[in-house]
């Protein structure tokens, strides 16, 4: 039911699709609300490739995998640390919630997976306040701001 904007933001992809289908479909009605995502790009242990190729692949697999075919993306945002060739130095985007129109805020324990929607056993908390909302989408529109995360697609 988003009218003007939808914040996700979430850890683990595997085949999304489908949980990804209804706001892929609202983003091709009128009017179209602004989908901004925040997700984890990883390093895998012992991977030697340059961190515009793993986005790259990243962008890749999320067009492929992750998103239905033929609807527009949304903006995708990731934290350049999880790129770090150093693992101590390693960051990860562990968050995971979902922000619709700046009233509504959705904040789980669930990754964006086929076992965490349908079989995993996780725990979210709906909440129906701006204020929330709003510090929500607020620390988001810092990370951007500032740098911190840095725009994959």
């Amino acid at each position: 039911n988003a009218e003007h904007s939808v914040l996700v933001a979430g850890y683990e992809l595997y085949q999304a699709a489908p949980v990804f289908r209804t706001l892929a479909d609202r983003m091709a009605e009128e009017p179209t609300p602004v989908v901004r995502m925040f997700l984890n790009v990883k390093r895998p242990f012992g991977e030697t490739s340059t961190d515009n190729e793993l986005i790259a692949a990243f962008a890749y697999r999320f067009r492929t995998q992750h998103w239905p075919p033929d609807r527009a993306l949304p903006e995708i945002y990731f934290d350049p640390r999880s790129l770090a060739m150093d693992a101590k130095q390693r960051a990860v985007l562990h968050a995971k919630c979902v922000v619709i129109d700046g009233r509504i805020a959705f904040v789980s324990s669930a990754n964006f997976t086929k076992a965490a929607q349908e079989r995993n056993i996780e725990v979210g908390v709906l909440v129906r306040s701006e204020i929330v909302a709003d510090r929500l989408v607020g620390f988001f529109a810092a990370l951007v701001s500032t740098g911190a995360v840095r725009r994959a697609l």
